[in-house]
């Protein structure tokens, strides 16, 4: 296998060739210029050349497009960005055709039909902002503002969640929080007293080793971090990666480790206690910096090696032989913190340990680690903060650490009974079909409230049970709010603006919940005309406007220092002003203060664990509607290992259905062989499989493993959902178990070992604050302390 992951790794130095990382650097700025606004050349004619922002991932690199006559007639990266340096992935060139999506929503809808049937009638703007207007009103009057459930995504919720704040709505949910990063930036924010961006703020450029556990680089593609991989590769950083299938890193790394899914948090905890017993950690950083030593290495001298072997099923040699690359190499060491870590409802206490080894390397604030956020002052957001107090959240009580709103399993198990709290739901740029778990809950919930709004712009799965659809502007077609870029090693803000009309009668967001709060009295909102006055009073502290911003579509900050200056002290935005290895704010919620493994469980004889991921021509179900992404990955395939393959009679390209352990059933899939996946797991893309026929070119295409994600697991502290907890089955389009096991699949499916003899009760310690600050009340909707609100972070 060694010689294998050598000659791919070569390979990938060339950044060519039939990999799914081409994708990446198909798109290269053919010129060097300053990325000004100007009138340049496109083959023989001349076209304008506008910077802006894109929009199919959370990176938001720079683009230029080159327009003519109201037309977008290429997307290129702008050079000046350093988010994309003159490049972008497959789906960044594709935008153009991303906006000219012929199924996009052009007018205001009402509903005519029944609810999921898809019928609507064409109002006319004054008409859909009135009836919203009356039905908000009406929501308000008789229930609370806290009786309208919110689920948002992206740049351009901003604006209607600045509003909904103001009104007094706790009840709000995104699904880059309570299905994605949740838990990252939760337990990273109770070891650090931040989290680590987004995007990360890893320094990837100087770290000699590179760390990767369910983190798949090149798949989900943002051009610099891969650009970085690719360079860190080249200088000879050591990359480890962590994955029960080879994905496209794992394929370029120095070892893979085959990890058994739902035992991560095991080989972390094994890895720190390697450290801690052959004192190879940064003693001095941990010294002057940390807090809680001595309870750590008190809670970790029973995760030895050895039983982290058994569990995880990676020879404990493996695993020392790691932890020691980890502490020669430190502290340039890139523990990467990934994104998605909704896994398997024990997570926020896994990104504690993946906080916790990074702290003992002494990477936090270091270069080759993560290197430290910048401060960015920006004017008033759209709308003031509420004038009384914030309504009761339908999650009071049950986690502590929400620090944007309430998970969505939360609004939709409100939504339904006679007791609901929940009567109206606002949709803005989300699919609450494809992104929440259990979507059989998901439109139960949908038939049953009072009405639903929903602004967007293309008519997702979401739209069928809409009661009013307001058309909205797509990226290249309106002006966002600034984008404060406070997680890169140098801070600046950006601007996304347009750079053509919109089409039909499609509005800008701010103008949308403009009218929106005009019409229910707040006129202390959106107190600006349009929203490029809005703009220059936020971009005023800055001392530019909008207007100067426009012409290179990014402005530089003043440098900050983003390392921790050698040798001196430092407060930490913590309780304790420390890096918290011991963690008193979850002790005092009922949480363990020092990470434990939690056991999973394992699928049954005949059932596989279902994984899903990402693909780099797609931007989960949002592109699959666009002909040319489509036409590079038109469907999703299922991967499953070749033992497997050969015991069941299954070769690549045969067709199977899925079958999950509640009767779900979805398919056809077509089956990729391979060797490079575990036995006791079967992978696809996540995006696939929309139940829309309004979108009909992505209608039904794929397999959607949302579908087949009926149960999930709630992670205690953050309330995200655990989505990895659900087994297939391969079964016939008549639902019978296509036969066959193999020896490797049975041996992977061993149960997990008796977790190691409970220690005893670890005593906080002797400098621990009393009185915890920091850990916001169960149910808090906006954080409090070190739990800061980011909405507009999509995923």
């Amino acid at each position: 296998m060694s010689g294998e992951l050598n000659t791919r790794r070569r390979a990938f130095l060339k950044i060519i060739g039939a990999s799914p990382l081409a994708p990446t650097l198909l798109s290269r700025a053919a010129h060097a210029g300053t990325g000004l606004r100007r009138t340049t050349r496109l083959g023989n004619d001349l076209c304008e050349e506008i910077p802006s922002l894109c929009d199919l991932c959370f990176w938001r690199c720079g683009i230029l497009a080159k327009v003519r006559d109201g037309r977008v007639l290429r997307i290129e990266g702008n050079p000046a960005h350093p988010r994309s340096r003159g490049r972008l992935c497959a789906r960044g060139t594709a935008g153009r055709h991303v906006v000219g999506d012929t199924d996009r929503l052009l007018h205001p809808l009402r509903r005519v039909g029944e609810r999921g049937e898809g019928k609507w009638k064409p109002i006319s703007w004054d008409e859909a902002l009135d009836l919203w207007a009356s039905k908000t009103k009406e929501a308000i009057a008789k229930h609370g503002p806290g009786s309208i459930g919110m689920f948002s995504h992206g740049l351009s919720s901003r604006f209607i969640n600045s509003f909904m704040l103001h009104l007094g709505d706790p009840n709000r949910s995104a699904p880059s929080f309570g299905q994605c990063r949740g838990p990252r930036d939760v337990g990273f924010q109770l070891t650090f007293g931040k989290g680590p961006g987004s995007p990360a703020r890893h320094d990837m450029a100087h770290s000699q080793m590179i760390v990767l556990i369910g983190c798949h680089i090149g798949e989900n593609i943002q051009t610099a971090q891969v650009a970085e991989f690719a360079e860190a590769i080249g200088r000879g950083a050591r990359i480890v990666v962590a994955d029960p299938r080879m994905s496209v890193a794992a394929s370029k790394a120095d070892s893979w480790l085959p990890i058994r899914p739902g035992t991560d948090t095991a080989l972390l905890l094994a890895w720190i206690h390697v450290l801690l017993a052959e004192e190879l950690y940064d003693t001095d950083y941990v010294d002057r910096h940390a807090f809680g030593l001595d309870q750590l290495r008190s809670a970790m001298a029973r995760y030895t090696p050895g039983w982290a072997a058994e569990v995880t099923q990676i020879p404990a040699e493996r695993i020392v032989a790691e932890a020691r690359e980890l502490g020669k190499r430190k502290p340039a060491v890139m523990i990467h913190c990934g994104r998605f870590s909704a896994w398997y409802g024990n997570d926020t206490q896994r990104s504690r340990a993946m906080a916790i080894l990074t702290a003992l390397l002494g990477a936090w604030g270091r270069p080759g680690g993560y290197y430290l956020p910048s401060k960015v002052q920006l004017g008033p957001a759209a709308c003031p903060p509420a004038h009384g107090p914030m309504d009761q959240s339908v999650a009071s009580g049950r986690h502590a650490f929400t620090h944007f709103g309430v998970a969505a399993q939360e609004l939709v198990e409100a939504s339904i009974g006679s007791k609901a709290r929940i009567k109206q739901w606002i949709l803005c740029a989300v699919n609450p079909i494809q992104s929440i778990p259990a979507s059989k809950r998901t439109v139960e919930a949908m038939k049953a409230v009072d009405f639903i709004t929903m602004l967007d712009v293309i008519p997702t799965d979401g739209a069928l049970w809409a009661d009013l659809i307001l058309p909205e502007a797509a990226y290249l077609e309106r002006f966002d709010d600034i984008l404060a870029v406070t997680d890169h090693p140098h801070p600046f803000v950006a601007l996304r603006q347009p750079v053509i009309p919109p089409p039909g009668e499609a509005k800008e967001p701010y103008w949308i919940v403009q009218q929106l709060a005009h019409r229910l009295g707040h006129d202390d909102c959106f107190t600006h005309a349009d929203v490029t006055g809005y703009l220059d009073a936020r971009l005023a502290p800055l001392g530019i406007t909008v207007a100067e911003l426009a012409r290179k579509g990014i402005h530089d900050l003043d440098e900050q220092q983003p390392f921790l200056a050698p040798g001196q002290p430092h407060r930490f935005p913590t309780p304790s002003g420390r890096i918290e290895l011991y963690s008193p704010t979850l002790q005092a919620k009922g949480y363990d203060p020092v990470p434990v493994f939690e056991p999973v469980e394992q699928p049954p004889a005949g059932w596989f664990r279902l994984v899903a991921g990402r693909s780099p021509y797609h931007s989960f179900g949002r592109t699959q509607n666009t002909k040319r992404l489509m036409e590079k990955e038109p469907d999703n395939l299922l991967w499953i290992n070749a033992g497997v393959a050969k015991a069941k009679g299954l070769s690549s390209g045969d067709q199977v259905f899925l079958q999950n352990e509640d009767g779900f059933r979805t398919g056809p899939i077509p089956v990729w062989v391979t060797s490079a996946i575990r036995a006791d797991v079967v992978y696809t893309v996540h995006g696939y499989g929309g139940r829309s026929p309004t979108l009909r070119l992505a209608y039904a295409k794929g397999v959607s493993d949302n579908a087949l994600t009926s149960r999930f697991k709630a992670d205690g502290p953050t309330g995200s959902t655990g989505l990895r907890v659900n087994f297939v089955q391969l079964v016939t389009q008549e639902g019978q178990e296509i036969p066959g096991d193999s020896e490797e699949c049975r041996a992977q499916r061993a149960p997990l070992p008796e977790p190691p003899a409970t220690a005893e009760p670890i005593a906080p310690p002797a400098d621990a604050p009393a009185d915890p600050e920091g850990a916001p009340p169960a149910g808090t909707p906006q954080g409090g302390g070190m739990f800061e609100v980011k909405p507009d972070e999509g995923c």
